[in-house]
């Protein structure tokens, strides 16, 4: 079994409110997440700096260790209080869980420290999985003052998942789409 990690402590400044509470298919986005994960994931975490929105999740809530570190806080976060191995950290405005891509990722894993698959030319780091042996490299990119979670890969074995073999399980790339805006949330409800 493998942690999840909801990487829900975003300001949301484009959103204009907690877009993580924001309500798409019926349930709020943390809800809907947290709910995909349970499928592979044993505990789910909901990592934010901020745990009061929620409270009423069905997950374990985990305040971030080293609070407004952004989303590589939040995975450092995960990677310390994960009782397993692995932790698949995903951010909260990603509605879309393709149960096949992530169990091609784990498929990935073995010699690695790290499973992101490339989009576009670009990892996806907030819809990866992370080995706790990340967790020093992490904390010494948090200690520079890094914020961007790819700044640690380089002292890391990472498996970049090319976007030709994810496409297989998710030909549409669902599992990447985000909301930044109210306007992508509308652009959502017709795909």
């Amino acid at each position: 079994m493998i942690t999840g990690a909801v990487l829900a402590g975003g300001k949301s400044l484009r959103y204009g409110r907690n877009k993580s509470l924001e309500v798409f298919e019926g349930r709020r986005l943390i809800d809907r997440i947290a709910e995909s994960m349970r499928a592979f994931c044993a505990p789910v975490f909901i990592v934010a700096n901020d745990l009061s929105p929620y409270y009423d999740v069905d997950a374990t809530l985990v305040r971030d260790i080293i609070p407004h570190q952004g989303p590589l806080g939040g995975i450092f976060t995960a990677l310390l209080f994960s009782p397993n191995e692995w932790v698949f950290a995903k951010a909260t405005d990603m509605p879309f869980l393709v149960p096949a891509l992530v169990g091609m990722m784990l498929e990935c894993r073995d010699g690695y420290d790290v499973v992101v698959p490339v989009s576009r030319g670009q990892h996806e780091p907030l819809f990866a999985l992370y080995h706790r042996r990340c967790t020093p490299a992490v904390g010494q990119a948090l200690e520079q003052g890094e914020k961007k979670i790819v700044s640690f890969y380089g002292k890391v074995r990472v498996h970049a998942l090319a976007e030709e073999r994810w496409r297989r399980a998710d030909p549409e790339g669902l599992s990447f789409l985000n909301v930044n805006t109210p306007e992508d949330m509308e652009k959502l409800k017709w795909i």
